[in-house]
């Protein structure tokens, strides 16, 4: 016998069965008592036993009472418990299985069935432990991780702009941020740059964890790029993006690693009422008077792709009022609605139609509102980035 072996505990006011009891598990350890008062104080003791075997009639406390009494105390519940009794009628078997019994043996012992039992529950009840064993690990494991991920998006939050910053050098404005998960591959930027303000929403490889590593790469190219280098036209910034990425992670035509970003870049000029726009699948939507221009952006990464052109650069006169969004494809791409679809580019269109009149704050509520209407149940698929600016 070891310490791994498992303990039994009997419980009969009969020396003779205790006796019978005991020879016949003797390959289990086993502890007896006489009496409810005296099983209670073993099942509530630090070194409570595996199993119960439980008489039903017993002077003082009965069997039944017992048993719910242990199954109502945390430290006993889980200790499973066979009744051993004569009376086998239907009403009190019944009688024990509601009071918590999950077995049911009658006297005189039918010792091979005994064992049969008792061996049943025993291994039943190890492998529950087991499980619960393997599940506190699991949730060990997780909180360690929830609590590394949960510290790695303060880290992420203190890299994007602050909203003092974003509210002293950019117009009228709202930025809905919506991570799938803690950390998000989606992030924005904002630079002034001599008489150029240039903002970027941009999309990573991936969310979560993965996306959000190649976020801070992106943050940190972005300010290389425009803050070192003090390059402010936006094809130029994705045009060096690109390099950097391809460079940094080592990608070629037969690399596994492709990742990159998909990303809209605008620049403003205030004194000349001029932006610019350069994009990387993710396009730009210009509002004026109830009317959207969409500017297209290029279709391809910010990373290894099958074309490596130069990115296209739009030059726009901006009247003021104008409303500029820049996006990324989680909002438009959620499952929802009463017919459970995605809102696509024409519905998410449509919807900035309706309420580009709107101040930018009472816009980024709507958005955000809607947006949640709309997922209602469903999972959040992507992080979301809505950026709005009124010129």
């Amino acid at each position: 016998m070891t310490q791994l072996d498992p303990t039994i505990l009997l419980v009969d006011d009969s020396a003779v069965n205790l006796e019978i009891l005991s020879e016949a598990l003797s390959r289990y350890n086993t502890v007896s008592a006489s009496n409810g008062d005296d099983a209670m104080e073993i099942a509530f003791s630090r070194n409570k036993p595996d199993l119960i075997l439980l008489d039903v009639i017993m002077p003082g406390i009965d069997g039944y009472e017992v048993c719910k009494i242990l199954k109502s105390n945390e430290q006993s519940k889980d200790i499973p418990i066979i009744f051993i009794t004569g009376q086998n009628d239907s009403e009190s078997v019944l009688k024990g299985f509601e009071a918590g019994a999950v077995d049911y043996i009658t006297k005189p012992f039918n010792i091979l069935e005994l064992k049969a039992r008792v061996k049943t529950q025993l291994s039943i009840k190890m492998a529950r432990d087991q499980n619960q064993r393997l599940m506190n690990k699991i949730r060990t494991v997780n909180k360690k991780l929830t609590d590394s991920i949960e510290y790695a998006q303060k880290i992420q939050n203190a890299s994007l702009p602050s909203d003092d910053f974003l509210n002293k050098v950019l117009p009228e404005h709202f930025i809905l941020f919506k991570p799938r998960d803690i950390v998000s591959g989606d992030f924005y930027w904002a630079e002034e740059s001599g008489d150029k303000l240039i903002i970027v929403s941009a999309d990573c490889t991936g969310h979560g964890v993965p996306g959000a590593f190649m976020s801070m790469f992106g943050l940190a190219y972005l300010h290389e790029v425009v803050g070192k280098n003090e390059i402010t036209q936006p094809a130029e910034i994705i045009n060096e993006l690109r390099r950097i990425v391809i460079e940094s992670l080592k990608q070629d035509e037969g690399s596994e690693v492709k990742d990159g970003m998909d990303i809209s870049i605008v620049s403003i000029d205030k004194k000349q009422q001029v932006i610019e726009f350069a994009g990387a699948f993710n396009d730009m939507l210009l509002l004026r008077n109830k009317d959207m221009q969409i500017y297209e952006a290029d279709h391809m990464p910010v990373s290894i792709g099958e074309i490596n052109q130069p990115y296209t650069n739009y030059t726009i006169n901006y009247e003021a009022g104008d409303c500029i969004y820049l996006y990324t494809d989680g909002y438009p791409s959620q499952f929802g609605g009463p017919n459970d679809k995605k809102l696509m580019q024409k519905g998410f269109r449509n919807l900035l139609l309706e309420n580009h009149q709107y101040s930018m704050k009472e816009q980024g509520d709507i958005y955000n509102n809607f947006f949640d209407m709309w997922k209602g149940i469903n999972d959040q698929i992507d992080d979301v980035l809505v950026i709005g600016i009124r010129l």
